[in-house]
C-alpha cells in the first residue's frame, strides 16, 4: 500500500454512480435502508423534435434500487428535469436510460450485481430481492432479462464445447406444465480439469424429439466439434446422438453405471433370498440384514460391517450375491481412480482372479464376461437396452407397502450375472409369492 496513489473522496466513484451518469447531491442513512440524493449531470436542454432551445419546466422524481453498500439497500432518488420548447411547446425529461431503462425499479449497476450473485454465488432470488429491497418479482425478471441478453443471447458461449452432457430434472411438482425439463451441460472444462462444468441450456420436456429439435437448431460448427456425449441409459437420447452427432461416442455417465451396478445388486439378493428362504426378505434374514451394507463402497465399511459380510458369505448358497457384489464393488473403485490409466485396469480387471469361495469358474452365471466383448460393442449394448422395455424414472418407483403394478424395468446389465435357464425358474402359484413381490 506504500506505493498507492490516493484522490480525493468521491461519492460518485466509491458508489458508481459516474457510469451512470449520475452525480450524488445528498445522503440519508435510516435504520434498514440509505437514500443517495441524485442529479443526471447531462443537462438535455435541447427539443428532441426541432432542435430549438428549451426552457426548464419542472422537476420530476425517479427512484432506482441500487447495489446494497453498507449491508442495507440503497435507493437511488433522482430529480430529473423536464424542459419546454421555446418553439414548438414539446415538453420532454432528461435521459436517463445510462442509469436504468425505461419503466424499471433497479439501476443498470444493481442488475448486474443481482445476474451475479445469482449466477456466480448462487443466491436466491428471494435473498437478492431483500438486500436491494425490491420486490421478488422485480428482481426475477431483471435478472431473466440480463441473462437473455448476456448469457444465453451470447454467440459464444457454445464455443470449445466437446464433451455434451444430457439429463433429465424433475423442475415442476405440480400437475399443471411439464414436470421434467432436459438439461444439457458441458463437461469440457471437467474433463480438461479447468473447472466446474457449465449449464448449456434447459429445454421444456423429456424424449427423443426434445433432445434432437436442441442439437439441429444448434450450429454445423458445434455439431461436428462434439467428441463426447454422456447421458443415463435413455435410449431416446442415444438415438437423438446418433442421428444429430454421428462421428460423437455416446457414453454411460458414472452415476447411472453404478447405479445399475448397484440395482443389478439388489436384484440378485432378492433372487437368491426367494430362492434360499421361500419368501421376501423379513427381519433376520441374513441376505436382508446386509442390504444396505451391500450398497455401501468397501473402503467406508467398518469392521462390523466387514464381519457380517464374511458371515453372510460364508455361505455357499448366497456365493451369486458375493459375486455381484464384488463386481460392484470394483466398479465404484474405478470410478474413484483419479489417473485414466488405473481407472481402465479396474475397470477390465479379469473376474477369475477374486473368485468368491466355492464359485466353479466354468459357469456362466458366475463369470462376468463369458465371451470377449469389443470396446465398441460393449459401450452400445449397455446403453441400448431391449426395444420392448420403457424407460422406468424415479418418480414412477413403487413406493414401499404398495401393490405390485406389472410394468417392464430396466434389463439387467450383461456383465454383472446372467438369468437362470427357464427349466430352473420357480413358477409362481397362489400359495407361492411371485418374483415381483421380492423387489
Amino acid at each position: 500500500m506504500s506505493h498507492a496513489t490516493f484522490c480525493r473522496p468521491d461519492l460518485d466513484s466509491f458508489c458508481r454512480l459516474d457510469r451512470l451518469g449520475l452525480s450524488v447531491t445528498g445522503q440519508l442513512v435510516g435504520a434498514d435502508h440509505t437514500v443517495l440524493a441524485c442529479r443526471v449531470v447531462e443537462p438535455d436542454d435541447w427539443c428532441h423534435r426541432c432542435g430549438g432551445a428549451g426552457t426548464l419546466h419542472d422537476t420530476v422524481l425517479r427512484e432506482l434500487a441500487h447495489v446494497p453498500l453498507g449491508w442495507r439497500p440503497t435507493i437511488l432518488r433522482l430529480r430529473v428535469r423536464r424542459y419546454r420548447c421555446t418553439g414548438c411547446g414539446h415538453v420532454w425529461r432528461q435521459d436517463t436510460t445510462a442509469a436504468g431503462g425505461a419503466r424499471v425499479k433497479l439501476s443498470r449497476q444493481a442488475v448486474l450485481w443481482a445476474l451475479k450473485s445469482v449466477v456466480i454465488d448462487r443466491l436466491s432470488i428471494a435473498r437478492v430481492a431483500g438486500m436491494l429491497g425490491a420486490s421478488w418479482h422485480t428482481v426475477n425478471d431483471a435478472v431473466l432479462t440480463a441473462g437473455r441478453a448476456l448469457l444465453i443471447n451470447d454467440p459464444g458461449r457454445f464455443d470449445g464445447v466437446r464433451i455434451l452432457g444430457v439429463d433429465e430434472h424433475a423442475w415442476r411438482h405440480t400437475r399443471h406444465g411439464d414436470r421434467y425439463v432436459t438439461v444439457i451441460i458441458d463437461l469440457t472444462p471437467v474433463r480438461e480439469r479447468t473447472g466446474a462444468a457449465r449449464l448449456l441450456d434447459i429445454v421444456a420436456g423429456r424424449s427423443k424429439e426434445v433432445f434432437t429439435s436442441w442439437l439441429a437448431r444448434q450450429s454445423p460448427a458445434f455439431r461436428t466439434g462434439i467428441e463426447v456425449v454422456a447421458m443415463d441409459g435413455f435410449t431416446g437420447f442415444k438415438t437423438a446422438t446418433t442421428e444429430q452427432l454421428p462421428d460423437a461416442t455416446a457414453v454411460m455417465d458414472p452415476f447411472h453405471v453404478v447405479a445399475l451396478a448397484g440395482d443389478a445388486v439388489d436384484r440378485c439378493r432378492q433372487r437368491v433370498q426367494q430362492a434360499t428362504r421361500g419368501h421376501r426378505g423379513r427381519s433376520g434374514d441374513p441376505l436382508y440384514g446386509i442390504r444396505r451394507v451391500l450398497r455401501t463402497g468397501s473402503d467406508l465399511l467398518t469392521d462390523r460391517q466387514r464381519a457380517r459380510l464374511a458371515a453372510v458369505f460364508a455361505d455357499d448358497a448366497h456365493v451369486e450375491v458375493e459375486a455381484t457384489w464384488g463386481i460392484y464393488q470394483r466398479i465404484v473403485a474405478a470410478y474413484r481412480q483419479t489417473r485414466p490409466g488405473r481407472r481402465e485396469e479396474n475397470a477390465h480387471h479379469d473376474h477369475r482372479h477374486h473368485q468368491p469361495r466355492g464359485a466353479c469358474r466354468t459357469d456362466r452365471a458366475e463369470d462376468p464376461r463369458p465371451h470377449p466383448v469389443p470396446p465398441s460393442r460393449r459401450r452400445s449394448r449397455l446403453l441400448r437396452p431391449p426395444r420392448h422395455q420403457q424407460r422406468t424414472h424415479r418418480s414412477d418407483q413403487r413406493p414401499t407397502r404398495t401393490p405390485t403394478r406389472h410394468r417392464p424395468g430396466l434389463s439387467q446389465p450383461h456383465q454383472l450375472h446372467h438369468p437362470r435357464p427357464t427349466g430352473h425358474r420357480r413358477l409362481p402359484t397362489p400359495d407361492t409369492p411371485s418374483s415381483a413381490m421380492s423387489r
